[in-house]
This record gives C-alpha cells, structure tokens and sequence, in this order.
C-alpha cells in the first residue's frame, strides 16, 4: 500500500521472467540480461494493470526478444503488444532544461509554475509567501 497526493493505492509487482546473462536458450546461445515485470494495482478511480521489460541496453537486445516473448505468453501476455520506449539521449539537441531551447521546461520556467504569483504552490499553500495577509 503506498499513498500519492493524498490518494492511497495498493500495488503489486511480480517478475515474469529474467536472464542474468548466463542463461542459454533453446539454440544454446547465451540471453542477454532482461527482468520481465508485471504490476497491478487499484485506486479509489479504479483498478490497473501493465507489464514492461527491463534491460541493461538501451533497446532490447534482439537475442532476448524469444526468451522474453516466451514469458510474457506463459502470463497470458502477448508481447507483440508492448512498445518500445525510447530510453536514447538526444545529442543534437539542447536539454529541456535549457531556456533557450524554447520548450517552456527550463529550471526557471518550471520555478515560477511551482512558486510563482498562481503556481502550483500557491495553488496548494495560498498565501506561503505572506502576500495575503491582512
């Protein structure tokens, strides 16, 4: 049981299927390390549930795709349904966090949302700063 925003969930999370690296498949190659993890969970909006792969590679290995295909259909999966996230860092260009890279997410956009006249804090806290005060 965790709680969010004041909202309470409850959760849980099982392992699937995983390979260290020393594991071989059917054609006696080695599996590149994968853990396969399923979750479900419930809140007052209703109950979830989803499933994703992790990797020590920024996509999964293509030697590890059978063998995490294969646990994933033994949980009812099927992994022709997952979606590949792309976990890469651009180089080519500049950081979010970066004012001049226009996206409206610079640490000093993201400071006057939070702690701004109508942020998220004041949203929250009205009056923190002593603004209101009679």
């Amino acid at each position: 049981e965790g709680k969010m925003y004041g909202l309470k969930f409850n959760e849980n999370w099982y392992i699937l299927g995983e390979s260290d690296g020393t594991t071989k498949g059917s054609d006696g190659e080695l599996i590149p390390p994968f853990v396969l993890v399923a979750y479900k969970g419930h809140t007052l909006q209703g109950n979830y549930e989803g499933s994703f792969v992790y990797a020590k590679e920024p996509k999964l290995p293509a030697a590890a795709i059978p063998a995490v295909r294969e646990a994933a259909a033994k949980a009812g999966l099927d992994f022709s349904q997952f979606t590949r996230i792309d976990n890469t860092c651009p180089t080519d260009t500049k950081p979010l966090n970066d004012v001049s890279a226009g996206t409206g997410t610079s640490t000093t956009d993201w400071v006057d949302l939070v702690v701004g006249p109508g942020g998220v804090i004041d949203w929250v806290f009205p009056g923190w700063r002593g603004e209101y005060k009679s």
